[in-house]
Order: structure tokens, then sequence, then C-alpha cells
């Protein structure tokens, strides 16, 4: 296969992805539903750790899902270069109650070789959209990371 990232990035498809160099992404403990080149699709269980005072999905933390998710879904494309989030726009519409899951639907939209265009929406265990997100990710002319040192 010629896109060895996205190769890798498939077998841990149905499990939780927890062999990242993000720390952050470790953290958010999140299962890859679907993996497909500048696709990605997670689902994430909304922790007590995630919640604000009304036991409610946290902005913040909505934000470092939509963040996390676009930058794994445009690094499924096998880019040769490391891109960096300089902005995330996000629409707030709903929130997720603690103990439910919600899931993260991640697509590049546009690559370029300076900017590249990303969105993610997020949606509660009714299909209700949470969220939606469009973010742009900035080539740092530094040559991509290994997703993981092993496969575990």
């Amino acid at each position: 296969m010629k896109n060895q990232i996205l190769y890798q990035l498939k077998q841990y498809e149905g499990q939780y992805f927890t062999n990242t160099k993000s720390q952050a992404g470790k953290w958010l403990h999140y299962k890859l539903l679907k993996v497909a080149d500048g696709e990605i699709e997670a689902s994430i269980l909304v922790r007590e750790d995630m919640t604000n005072p009304n036991n409610m999905l946290h902005g913040g933390m909505i934000a470092m899902i939509m963040d996390e998710l676009c930058g794994l879904a445009f690094y499924s494309t096998g880019t040769e270069y490391y891109y960096t989030t300089v902005n995330l726009t996000i629409d707030y519409l709903y929130s997720a109650p603690i103990h439910t899951h919600v899931t993260a639907k991640s697509k590049v939209l546009r690559s370029g070789k300076k900017i590249a265009n990303v969105e993610c929406y997020i949606y509660d265990e009714k299909d209700n959209i949470i969220a939606h997100a469009k973010s742009n990710l900035v080539n740092t002319e530094k040559k991509v990371f290994e997703l993981s040192s092993h496969h575990s």
C-alpha cells in the first residue's frame, strides 16, 4: 500500500486508539470506528473528567476532540510533512450528558501545499449534531513523524 500511515491506522479500526504520540489523544481514549483516506470516525465516552458543572460535555473538551480528529483525518492522507492547526472555528449546538457516547466524524476538504482545510462534526447518541468545526492546518515543512513506536 502506497499510504503507509493509512495502512497503519486501518489496523486500529474497531479498536481504542491509544498507540499515538498525541498525549491528548491517549487521554481522550477514543475508538476508531472508520478509517479512510482523509476521513476518520471515532466514538468517545463522556467521562466525568470531561464535563462542566452541569455534568454535560465541556465545550473545551468538544474543541479538543475536534482538533484531535481533524489532525488525525489529515494525517491519514499520508502527507510527507507535518501540518499543525492555525485555527479552529466551532459552532456549539447542543451538548451530551455524562456517561453517553459521542461520535466524531472528520474529513479533509482540501489539502494544499501550504494549507489544508478539514471539518469535523460531533453527534450524540440520537444522531443530533452537537458541534461542527472547520479547521485550517499549515505545513510546518518538517517531515511527518511516525504514528507510534510500536503497535500494541
